[in-house]
């Protein structure tokens, strides 16, 4: 080994001073990852969605640069031993955490589900699953219904539920911070590539997420793909693509059909509410949840682990009324923060009601406008769901209609109206559609 004896003191300064230099690199650069893709970070920073996006963007050159960087120092390090070992390992240390959070452990901690999503008959849902456990279910046409708990989409976040009869792709996207499960039907793009959704980070308390195939993202609350609005917009930073623009915007933009998301009806009941009224159904389970690979155990205490940080993320959100990141702004105080709603749309115009306010209407039933369109909300106590249909007529509805859509339980169901947002959280919900009336009356 050669000590510090073999150079003079003038190549000593300059080893220093390279060793220096390098590490600010390395930390810089893994710092620049962690600041802006790393979730924890968002714990005491509010990141600039443009550039999120934009680092996103570069990660992998970031990732070299930053990894040169590092290289370059340990080489000095070990050849001249110009710091003290303390010093290398704390500056070295730090570096790879930071682009261990930022780079690697995003896309480990969120694998999504998008071709071996694991469904069990809903006959046997209750040997792995809690029947109290809540669940967002949707159906496909006429397929057989299928129930998303949310202990088990809280991780994937995005689960492939099945095609329509075109073909067509349906995903499930899932936002713990939101409380939040939308199915987006998933059109090919305009060159036949299939769209590839898969979990990136959080922005605002609510999921991004990116489409492989482009590289493009955008927030799951709407559904909108950010980077084709703002190139038809002429727009220059994606703060101006953070909320869903107007249907006229919408439309003088022309986005190809795979770049708006078109949302199919999905529901919330408990599992047992779920296995009772359709015992048909399937049940999705995380796999690296349910059934851990025993014979990979650093993988299956990593799961562990992050299942963990999750849950406790998931109820702090649930029970506290601050948000978990605090990347909100002033939060609308015509609800109470974590308030469940249920909000949806008509064209522009935006609505969220809660449970309370459903159920107290006789028989569980509101009769309302949206959008110049007659809906009913209907609260089901048979099967603890609340559902929003349209109306046929402007006639209001003065019967329960049931979970499968039927009024008084009988005759041909009722369209559900495929906007719901179901059980999302006031303080979210509200941030993205500040425009929301609040439980309205008829």
């Amino acid at each position: 080994m050669i000590g510090k004896a073999a150079f003079s003191p003038a190549q000593m300064r300059n080893y220093r001073l390279a060793f220096g230099l390098t590490g600010a690199a390395s930390l810089g650069a893994s710092g620049w990852l962690f600041r802006d893709l790393a979730d924890i970070s968002q714990w005491v920073l509010k990141t600039d969605r443009h550039d999120v996006f934009e680092t996103f963007r570069l990660r992998h050159r970031i990732a070299v640069g930053s990894a040169a960087a590092a290289v370059v120092n340990s080489a000095i390090f070990f050849k001249t031993r110009c710091v003290p070992l303390p010093a290398y390992a704390a500056l070295n240390g730090t570096y790879l955490f930071l682009l261990y959070s930022g780079y690697v452990n995003p896309e480990l901690m969120m694998r999504p589900r998008n071709r071996n999503a694991i469904y069990v008959p809903a006959s046997e849902a209750l040997n792995v699953l809690k029947r109290e456990e809540t669940v967002i279910v949707t159906r496909i046409g006429d397929d057989t219904p299928r129930a998303f708990p949310d202990s088990q989409v809280l991780r994937p976040h995005v689960v492939r539920i099945g095609t329509t009869e075109d073909g067509t792709q349906v995903a499930m996207t899932y936002c713990g911070l939101t409380n939040l499960g939308i199915a987006y039907e998933l059109p090919n793009h305009r060159d036949g590539t299939e769209v590839e959704l898969v979990p990136l980070t959080q922005l605002e308390n609510n999921l991004v997420l990116m489409d492989k195939s482009t590289g493009h993202v955008g927030q799951q609350i709407n559904g909108v793909d950010e980077h084709a609005l703002i190139t038809k917009i002429g727009g220059e930073t994606f703060q101006e693509t953070k909320r869903r623009p107007s249907e006229a915007l919408l439309k003088a933009a022309k986005l190809h059909e795979s770049e708006v998301g078109k949302e199919i009806p999905t529901w919330r009941m408990s599992l047992g509410d779920f296995i009772r009224t359709y015992p048909e159904g399937d049940v999705f389970v995380n796999d690296y949840k349910v059934y851990p690979e025993l014979t990979h155990p650093v993988k299956t205490i990593y799961d562990k682990l992050m299942d963990y940080i999750f849950e406790v993320s998931v109820y702090f959100q649930a029970t506290n009324p601050k948000p978990v990141f605090p990347t909100l702004g002033k939060i609308d105080p015509r609800l109470p923060p974590k308030e469940k709603i249920w909000g949806f749309n008509v064209g522009d115009d935006y609505v969220a009601i809660t449970e309370d306010f459903v159920r107290d209407g006789g028989n569980g039933v509101r009769n309302m406008s949206i959008g110049g369109e007659p809906v009913v909300a209907s609260w089901d106590k048979d099967a603890g769901s609340l559902g929003i249909f349209r109306r046929p007529s402007s006639a209001p509805i003065k019967q329960t209609v049931d979970v499968h859509g039927r009024v008084g339980g009988k005759g041909k169901p009722l369209e559900r109206l495929n906007t719901v947002k179901n059980g999302a959280f006031w303080c979210v919900w509200a941030t993205f559609f500040p425009q929301t009336r609040v439980n309205p009356n008829s």
